[in-house]
């Protein structure tokens, strides 16, 4: 594949961050970086409640003598696609990769020889855990590219080729146990307080670790976290994950999300015109669930405010 930096491709980033005048695209590689790299991945527990918000962390080893940057694809989540198996192997939800595109800070993720990388995605951004109580088998599907596999286009000054793509496969056990609705507000606390600032911790860390906490908020499947996700949808600086928000809302279908999703595009202190044709695009899709109380409960809202005319749906 041959990239030039003035076309829009993702893989654009891989310059952008690494950089060209540090020398390190190089002409040629002589050996097979991937053979360097021991992947795995962890669960940050075993059991969990359905629905619960469920991290999955890629482990990354640097067994060789060079440092290495890996690609994630645009978002940074472009790499990956899951799989959740029953115990009979039967696929119970599955969830392909995701077209996202655009820049991101976990984009790429640098490894020194001898050190270990962390990757932590949220799984249902992929798969729904809504499922019956059991022991699950996930599969975590990778594709990515090393930084140090680029090589220039000789003639060139901006142009280099990006090398092979490669892939693994990845898995790990959960389980789920029978529903609590007393113990998901717990958790759900549990995950707001962990915006204080570790001892230690730098400030990019820190704002990784918020970005994290958000992205799991925003994909637990519990009616109980909707005004925890309207909470972020109104402070969110991060366009996508007000998307993201959004679309959990949708999936609540429950009046609570009609009426803050409402608030917040008549709130004249809020910034939204990023997202504003999504927010009142959702009003209209909590009303297609036919429930009277949304229906009555946003009445006059539709009466204000036309249905907008969507884009092709993205992820």
């Amino acid at each position: 594949m041959i990239i030039r930096l003035d076309s829009f491709f993702h893989l654009l980033v891989i310059i952008i961050m690494v950089g060209i005048s540090a020398g390190m695209i190089t002409d040629a590689y002589a050996q097979k970086p991937e053979a360097s790299l021991d992947w795995s991945i962890k669960t940050s527990k075993k059991i969990f409640y359905p629905g619960e918000p469920l991290l999955l962390t890629v482990k990354i080893s640097n067994t060789g003598k060079e440092e290495e940057w890996i690609y994630f694809g645009g978002g940074g989540i472009e790499a990956f696609s899951m799989e959740i198996h029953d115990n009979s192997n039967n696929i119970v939800a599955k969830g392909p990769k995701i077209q996202r595109g655009g820049f991101s800070t976990e984009t790429l993720l640098k490894i020194p020889p001898g050190k270990i990388g962390g990757k932590p995605v949220v799984l249902n951004r992929w798969c729904s855990t809504l499922l019956p109580p059991g022991k699950y088998h996930v599969i975590c599907n990778v594709e990515y590219w090393l930084q140090s596999e680029a090589t220039r286009i000789p003639g060139t000054e901006k142009g280099f080729r990006v090398g092979p793509l490669h892939r693994t496969q990845l898995d790990s056990y959960i389980e789920l146990i029978k529903p609590d609705a007393s113990k998901y507000k717990e958790i759900l606390d549990k995950l707001t307080r962990r915006d204080v600032k570790r001892e230690g911790q730098s400030s990019t860390e820190w704002q990784q670790d918020q970005e994290l906490t958000e992205d799991m908020i925003a994909f637990t499947e519990w009616e109980l976290a909707v005004p925890y996700e309207l909470r972020i949808l109104k402070d969110a600086k991060r366009t996508w994950l007000k998307r993201d928000v959004i679309k959990s809302l949708i999936r609540s279908e429950t009046l609570e999300a009609a009426t803050g999703l409402m608030q917040i595009v008549e709130d004249a202190s809020l910034y939204k015109e990023d997202v504003k044709c999504q927010l009142i695009d959702a009003v209209y899709k909590l009303r297609e669930t036919g429930k009277p109380e949304i229906i009555k409960g946003t009445d006059e809202f539709v009466s204000k405010y036309k249905r907008p005319v969507m884009a092709k749906p993205i992820d």
